[in-house]
């Protein structure tokens, strides 16, 4: 009896994470092209994620607003120059952020972007190690379906990430 309900809960537990998996594919949702191309991924935001594909950073307060949205992964130290195209398939809320001082010119490009709301509260990242994770700048704005871009960061080590809430 104990083995039938075993395999019973496995399978709930792997048809819950199939589900999971299904609804929140973002291509469905959303493509983001970084220019110059780098490795990135998407994944749910939600406490433990990992931050950036190349560190072991991992994301450990996220605001409410943010979980379970889709999370933008990509490379802890992006290249100046770097720029962003977002092609939004249906309407969303994005949320852009970033670090307060590593921040590829982030902090001056968003104070002039029309559209971008800057948030009161922003994730914070391997908090059990030092300060470095735990003072990120946060921005949404809320955008119908169509094409977006990030202009060119001005400086290297541009620390961000981006979740989508549809």
């Amino acid at each position: 009896m104990k083995s039938k309900r075993l395999i019973y809960t496995a399978g709930i537990v792997l048809l819950l994470v199939l589900a999971s998996l299904l609804f929140h594919r973002p291509s469905n949702k959303v493509v983001v092209s970084p220019s110059p191309e780098f490795r990135y991924s998407y994944d749910l935001m939600a406490e433990g994620v990992l931050q950036h594909l190349d560190r072991e950073y991992t994301y450990d307060y996220i605001p409410d607003e943010l979980k379970n949205g889709v999370l933008f992964q990509g490379i802890h130290r992006p290249p100046t120059g770097t720029t962003l195209n977002i092609e939004l398939h249906q309407a969303a809320t994005i949320f852009f952020f970033f670090h307060h001082t590593v921040d590829g010119g982030y902090s001056e490009i968003f104070r002039h972007l029309e559209g971008w709301e800057l948030c009161d509260d922003a994730p914070k990242y391997d908090i059990h190690n030092g300060d470095h994770g735990l003072n990120m700048i946060m921005y949404k704005m809320r955008a119908g379906k169509g094409t977006y871009q990030i202009p060119a960061t001005k400086e290297d080590r541009a620390c961000f990430n981006m979740v989508f809430m549809f």
